[in-house]
């Protein structure tokens, strides 16, 4: 082989190394979730323990006899035996137990908000306190690496990542969000990139009502360093003020 040879075949695999590293790297994004779905499935199952038999007898003996000595000691002894014999059998018949396990489906369809691709995802619920969650709308931080997605968001009052299995795929035509805002997100630009904090937290707070607005603008005003949760009543967003008050500066410039 020659220099020229070895060197192309070289070059060949390490581009091809290089396209299998960037494949497996994680994208990080914001998503936008859109119609959901939830399916609760049972799975009835039955369990039957054989039946068993046990027998108990007792019993006694009579004897009745002549013995008749031989010397030294020794006899021969020649009569009847009499026997009683009961027995007893306690039968336990065959026992089923049923039961049911139920798994529950949340499948939704979720938006990037810059490249405006969509990708329907599917996880499974296999017991109560499973991490598997349905999406009830807004935005969520998400990281995609191969068909799977991890998605963060509230539950509860707490915040949480939940992985999903992507069943589709649709390339976008464009993001969701503003021409001002995605110049201001897409490497490249003039423009200041943002962080994906800053990004979940302006996407966030662009989908809240007006009243929820204001409660962010006024409590961040005051905790520019805690977190925000909206709605108050029943918190299903978090908004982290830095970000937020980050995010915010650079929308503006």
């Amino acid at each position: 082989m020659d220099a020229q040879k070895a060197f192309t075949i070289g070059f060949l695999c390490c581009a091809l190394l290089a396209t299998c590293l960037r494949a497996a790297e994680k994208k990080h994004m914001v998503v936008v979730s859109g119609a959901a779905s939830r399916q609760v499935n049972n799975h009835p199952w039955s369990y039957t323990a054989p039946g068993q038999a046990n027998t108990n007898c007792s019993g006694s003996a009579d004897v009745n006899g002549t013995a008749t000595s031989t010397g030294y000691g020794t006899a021969n002894i020649s009569g009847t035996v009499n026997s009683n014999t009961s027995c007893n059998t306690t039968y336990t018949p065959p026992q089923t137990t049923n039961g049911n396990w139920v798994t529950v489906n949340n499948a939704s369809w979720v938006t990037d908000v810059v490249t405006g691709d969509q990708y329907l995802i599917q996880c499974t619920a296999h017991w109560r306190g499973s991490k598997c969650s349905y999406l009830t709308g807004g935005s969520y931080e998400a990281d995609l690496e191969g068909n799977s997605m991890w998605i963060t968001g509230m539950k509860g009052m707490k915040k949480d990542t939940a992985k999903y299995n992507v069943l589709q795929y649709v390339r976008g035509s464009g993001g969701l969000m503003s021409p001002v805002n995605t110049k201001l997100l897409v490497v490249g630009q003039r423009a200041q990139a943002w962080t994906p904090d800053e990004n979940y937290a302006w996407e966030t707070y662009q989908v809240l009502s007006p009243a929820d607005k204001q409660t962010v603008q006024e409590f961040c005003g005051q905790n520019p360093q805690k977190t925000a949760l909206i709605p108050k009543d029943a918190p299903i967003h978090a908004v982290g003020c830095a970000a937020w008050i980050s995010a915010s500066n650079k929308a503006e410039r």
